[in-house]
């Protein structure tokens, strides 16, 4: 018997299906902001505050891409739908990109390996771009239900936690069995298979999953619809508090590394923790977030995270080598159980911004808007990265070639405590701040325009 699903009810298969996707997705942002400001700077040997432009200036040409690509999605017509060929396209494109990230030839010149290293990185953001837009657009046409919305987030999350299992866990390994060199290059290989394989399963498990066929007429180019979007105040709002939340995290795990290095003086062992307490609190987290988001609302929860997050955060700044191992398993325990929620809670409401517009102008636009968010997460994703290496390398930090960590002034230190706990915890508290005035809940989108018709 085929399973089957109204425009309101999902199945299990079609969640699971659709979420598993964002285990190749998680891993790309993840290994961006989590190992790569040090990839580059103590193992391609590039300074820290090069590094970190060189990651900022490849997300920047994400402002054209990104909406491009939404565009696109938006006006493709196949037998497979609108999004899914891109899926199977992008699933092969990140696998090669990733593996091409973490095996750079040698490159005696510094300025040649930086060169290349960047334009390892457009391949990369490029290829993050053909899936992951796509992908984002699918929910709005997926499903018209407000809760379903949660309920599908909520198991995105899990897979979001099964990569940062992997980036943790397999990467402290890896790093510490084999060295930063060849542990990076396994990291390639292992992770980057991983992530197709995810990739794939998202796109073959999609097949039967309804969808909203393109059916109105609209003559408008890219840069109006895009124009346009600027009339959605709900959307800009939840944009602006992700711009925040994103920068707080992309912050704060480019400078973990350099933390368990140069504070704590125990990586791997770092790593390990996070990996593990990070998953064990987000499993435990996940129902209990979905459960207060349909019985409170969506708002004041995902406020309750971001000011969690804050709190959590802003705690290390009481952490150094003496500090017992138990406090810093529950300090990461609570930074996953306040990043579940945020992650739940956002991911629902961004697909509830692109019902709205579609409710308001009867425009199917979910690429555009998928596009947009895109932008803004890898313009996040890179601007954490920018931020810290620029202050850490205003900070004297020395950069080093072949995986040598080198001995670290103490300006250099201070900042990297900023990395981690002040940057994180000031954003997370301004993206509390600016959710004061988002005020699209179910009643006013149900009130906004009438519901479309999906199609299988």
């Amino acid at each position: 018997m085929t399973e089957t699903a109204s425009a309101d009810r999902l199945t299990f298969r079609q969640k699971l299906g659709w979420a598993v996707g964002a285990h190749g997705t998680s891993t790309m942002i993840g290994v961006l902001v989590t190992y790569l400001l040090i990839y580059m700077t103590d193992v391609l040997g590039i300074a820290a505050g090069v590094a970190g432009a060189i990651i900022f200036s490849a997300r920047m040409y994400d402002l054209v891409t990104d909406p491009l690509m939404g565009y696109i999605s938006d006006r493709t017509k196949t037998r497979w739908g609108r999004r899914r060929p891109y899926l199977l396209l992008g699933s092969f494109v990140c696998f090669i990109a990733f593996v091409a990230l973490f095996n750079v030839p040698d490159i005696d010149s510094d300025t040649g390996m930086a060169f290349y290293a960047a334009l390892l990185l457009v391949l990369f953001t490029t290829a993050y771009t053909i899936f992951n837009v796509p992908y984002l657009a699918m929910p709005a046409e997926m499903t018209d239900s407000y809760n379903e919305r949660t309920s599908m987030m909520g198991y995105r999350v899990v897979f979001f936690t099964t990569a940062n299992l992997g980036l943790f866990l397999g990467g402290a390994l890896l790093l510490k069995t084999y060295g930063p060199e060849q542990g990076y290059a396994m990291m390639g290989w292992i992770l980057g298979g991983f992530l197709l394989v995810s990739m794939l399963v998202a796109f073959y498990a999609t097949g039967s999953a309804p969808r909203h066929d393109r059916s109105e007429v609209s003559h408008l180019s890219v840069w109006q619809q895009i124009a346009l979007v600027a009339d959605n105040k709900p959307f800009m709002i939840f944009l602006s508090v992700k711009l925040c939340q994103l920068i707080a995290q992309a912050s704060s795990q480019a400078a973990l590394i350099f933390f368990g290095i140069y504070v704590l003086q125990r990586s791997e062992e770092l790593l390990l923790s996070f990996g593990t307490y990070f998953t064990v609190s987000t499993f435990v987290a996940i129902p209990l977030w979905t459960w207060a988001g349909k019985r409170f609302g969506k708002k004041p929860v995902y406020m309750t995270a971001a000011i969690l997050y804050a709190i959590v955060m802003s705690s290390w700044m009481l952490s150094d080598s003496s500090e017992a191992q138990w406090i810093v398993n529950a300090r990461i325990f609570g930074i996953g159980v306040a990043v579940t929620g945020i992650l739940v809670m956002g991911f629902s409401i961004l697909p509830d911004t692109m019902e709205y517009d579609r409710r308001r102008t009867g425009l199917n636009r979910e690429g555009i808007y998928a596009g947009l968010y895109s932008t803004m997460e890898k313009a996040a994703s890179g601007f954490g990265p920018l931020l810290f290496g620029t202050y850490l390398g205003s900070m004297g930090y020395v950069s080093t070639r072949g995986g040598e960590h080198a001995a670290q002034p103490d300006a250099a230190v201070a900042g990297i405590y900023m990395g981690l706990a002040v940057f994180p915890a000031a954003a997370a508290a301004l993206s509390a701040v600016l959710l004061i005035f988002y005020k699209l809940d179910e009643k006013t989108l149900k009130a906004a325009g009438p519901e479309s018709t999906p199609t299988a």
